[in-house]
């Protein structure tokens, strides 16, 4: 038996641009994503199994997690990945028979815009690219996981390099990494529902965009370590919608923004979750109490470096 240990992490959206529709029905977006350090902690065991002569090889998947509520069948995207790669590089591997074993401690909220799921689908397939040796770099990973989902190849690759941050365009997957990303302290909070992602991206459609960031200049305020060019252009145009439809996500960035000492408030993705920007840990660590206070589900994180 083989078994590793991965760090799934969270991200967030610094800016989010819808830029046009596509053939396929998604939509063209460009986004400043950055790796934050709340993460999901995965533990996957490759126990290899001999098979008869003559037999084709049979890898079973069995996954398991910490939350009853979420399935552990083709739902869910680590079930997903391991899939994939059975699909792409099992056989073409020599891998032969056996079972994958994945194991979900979830830390990072459900349905909440932050790749949580995207995350462990990244994870297992950097796992079993390393309990197979397969030795696919990260470019090659990344394309993988666009198979699974928009958000794959980002989390594939701030768990599997050095880079931290990237401007995602096409539906998302086409990244551009970049050397300098934020370096502060978050707070993440999210009212007790989900928004679904599909409603938001088919309604924004019908809003007029007026305000869109500048991802060249918020690129360059990170680079510059400029505050002020970069929560200039933090805006996330799915606010539009998301904001006009859920009251109470609009209300949880009002508090973020009036009650505690947020350098910058925004949503993240689709919402509702909400994160809020601070200068110092303490500072973060007393706008996580006094949102709990409130009942919120939050949680309070480090950018790169933090």
């Amino acid at each position: 038996m083989r078994e590793i240990d991965l760090k799934s992490y969270a991200k967030v959206n610094l800016s989010l641009d819808v830029t046009g529709t596509r053939p396929d029905g998604y939509h063209d977006l460009s986004s400043v994503m950055q790796r934050i350090s709340l993460y999901d902690r995965i533990h996957m065991e490759w126990i290899r199994q001999e098979e008869a002569a003559g037999e084709e090889p049979d890898i079973r998947i069995e996954v398991k997690t910490n939350r009853p509520y979420l399935p552990v069948d083709e739902r869910n995207l680590a079930y997903k990945a391991a899939q994939i790669m059975i699909r792409h590089f099992a056989r073409e591997a020599g891998v032969g028979s056996g079972i994958i074993r994945i194991s979900i401690t979830k830390s990072i909220p459900v349905a909440a815009g932050l790749a949580g799921g995207s995350g462990n689908g990244a994870a297992v397939l950097i796992g079993l690219n390393r309990l197979w040796n397969l030795k696919l770099d990260t470019r090659q990973l990344c394309r993988v996981g666009e198979e699974l989902g928009s958000d794959v190849p980002f989390c594939v690759l701030v768990q599997n390099s050095r880079y931290r941050a990237a401007l995602a365009t096409g539906r998302g997957e086409v990244l551009h990494p970049l050397k300098k990303c934020m370096k502060k302290y978050v707070v993440l909070a999210k009212p007790s529902f989900g928004v679904s992602t599909k409603e938001v991206f088919k309604c924004i459609d019908d809003y007029e965009i007026t305000q869109r960031p500048d991802n060249g200049e918020l690129i360059r305020g990170l680079a510059a370590g400029d505050d002020r060019l970069v929560y200039k252009n933090m805006i996330n145009v799915l606010e539009l919608y998301t904001l006009d439809h859920y009251d109470p996500v609009a209300q949880l960035k009002e508090i973020c923004r009036t009650q505690t000492p947020a350098e910058m408030v925004l949503m993240s993705g689709s919402g509702p979750t909400v994160f809020a920007v601070y200068a110092s840990e303490k500072e973060a660590r007393s706008a996580c109490q006094l949102l709990r206070g409130m009942r919120y589900e939050a949680y309070w994180a480090g950018t790169d470096g933090r």
